[in-house]
């Protein structure tokens, strides 16, 4: 899968449904936009930020 993922549109797309979602606090917006930085494998990068998701507890 992670063949067909190109990792700059990946980046694109999931910083601009962090920016565009009102319902996502300022500090997890902060918290994932670094992990959106620092992952450069598209799939991993999915994964950490579902992972994270789940997990975050304001």
């Amino acid at each position: 899968m992670a063949g067909n993922l190109d990792e700059k549109t990946v980046k694109e797309v999931l910083k601009k449904i962090i920016e565009n979602n009102n319902n996502i606090p300022y500090k997890a917006k902060v918290e994932i936009k670094a992990i959106i930085e620092l992952e450069h494998n598209p799939e991993k990068l999915l994964q950490e930020c579902l992972l994270y998701m789940l997990s975050y507890k304001g």
